[in-house]
């Protein structure tokens, strides 16, 4: 019951991470989106760029008259094509085309939908003699890795040795550090800047993510999955916007959910048409997600400014009041935080990676103060209400200290005495 308590009064200390911890975690998973749609450059096989490597896992036990370089330029054609094409018929949801603002939208939201479709009847019907491959799916509906005899003695990995080859054996220690991308989830979600009033349930969402893991362990099932993209990529499709891309509201539901879950079930019933699905077409909606939410952190914003023209850089707040300098300096410092989190790809420090998130808080509550000035940082890193209070403050010294050039301070004095 202590050890209950202090995890979740340490779980609160979550309440202190702000704009600069959420878009960490948002840009790192952004960037591993990319990487396993286009290719990882350090080493791995996943990617729509991998296959142009004759030795591809894709490219063994072929026909002689086999052309891997076909087999990876359509792959790369599958794959960007569909991210392009997701990208054109979204932007149907603004222009006056086709008849009614009805069939904009219904174009709008099934967009990755008819990507996916279009370029697997590409695939499948016009170049139907390339070989390209396809999304594994088995034949049949059961468990992937089987460890069992008519006595139920057996016990997996150890008494499995072909099998534990292929699953992998991981460390449950260093898997640990998966859980900062789960819990983090509703974390990047419910900042104030969304504008969602579901309210702060991050000891309960904790909780119950805790639970899901707890049955699954002990069934021999992954642990729960993050899906920060995907998340993030739900709640644009649900927000309304203004022209500023300021988030005016978000149509809230639990619906989504459930038919989402309902949807991966009824996939059980239609396993030869998934076979059907190009895996480039896969890669390129995964890129999608990416591409769709890399406008929502902030920190793809201030990375683009290193390369803009300071007289062309869009009004904001901190491009208004803060030199372009001191913004530069924000950036680097946020990409030293996140270039700190490929830890993770050192086994041997991997165990550390749980305690990234308390080293970005740190950073912010401690190591920013004495490197930018407070109001900086509320421009940079605070709410929409922290920089509108600012600004207001701003408003009212700057009229105050004009009215003071002019010997008429008699309106402020009134304020004051009020």
């Amino acid at each position: 019951m202590p050890g209950s308590v202090c995890g979740c009064w340490f779980t609160r200390l979550v309440r202190l991470a702000t704009r600069f911890t959420d878009d960490i975690f948002a840009f790192l998973i952004v960037s591993i989106y990319v990487i396993k749609a286009v290719g990882d450059p350090f080493g791995g096989s996943d990617g729509s760029l991998w296959p142009f490597d004759p030795n591809h896992k894709t490219h063994k036990e072929q026909d002689d008259d086999y052309d891997f370089l076909q087999v990876a330029l359509l792959g790369v054609i599958l794959g960007f094509g569909t991210t392009w094409l997701i990208f054109y018929l979204r932007s149907f949801k603004t222009p006056s085309f086709f008849c009614s603002g009805t069939i904009r939208s219904s174009i709008h939201d099934f967009s990755v939908t008819f990507s996916a479709v279009l370029w697997t009847v590409v695939s499948n019907v016009i170049f139907k003699d390339v070989e390209v491959a396809s999304l594994a799916v088995p034949d049949q509906f059961e468990p992937t890795y089987q460890c069992c005899d008519a006595s139920c003695t057996l016990r997996f990995p150890d008494d499995c040795h072909n099998q534990a080859e292929r699953a992998g054996v991981r460390s449950w220690v260093v898997d640990v550090r998966n859980t900062n991308g789960k819990v983090w989830v509703p974390i990047a979600l419910l900042v104030l800047r969304n504008n969602v009033q579901h309210g702060e349930a991050f000891n309960y969402d904790l909780f119950l993510s805790g639970c899901f893991n707890f049955v699954n362990g002990v069934l021999g099932l992954p642990w729960l999955v993050a899906t920060t993209v995907k998340c993030i990529v739900h709640l644009n499709s649900l927000s309304e916007k203004d022209q500023n891309g300021k988030v005016l509201y978000v149509q809230e539901t639990r619906l989504t959910m459930l038919f989402s879950h309902m949807m991966v079930g009824f996939s059980l019933l239609a396993l030869n048409l998934l076979k059907l699905l190009p895996l480039p077409v896969l890669n390129g909606v995964f890129l999608f997600m990416a591409f769709a939410a890399l406008p929502n952190v902030q920190f793809w914003s201030w990375l683009l400014l290193l390369f803009q023209q300071p007289s062309k850089y869009l009004e904001t707040p901190y491009t208004k009041y803060m030199e372009k300098s001191r913004i530069h300096l924000f950036t680097c410092k946020f990409s030293f935080s996140v270039s700190s989190f490929f830890v993770r790809n050192f086994k041997t420090i991997a165990v550390a990676f749980p305690m990234m998130t308390m080293l970005c808080i740190t950073a912010r509550t401690h190591l920013l103060p004495r490197i930018l000035e407070g109001w900086e940082l509320v421009l940079l890193d605070g709410d929409i209400f922290e920089i509108q209070e600012w600004i207001d403050k701003r408003t009212d010294s700057v009229a105050e200290y004009e009215a003071s050039l002019r010997g008429d301070l008699s309106e402020f004095e009134d304020d004051k005495f009020e």
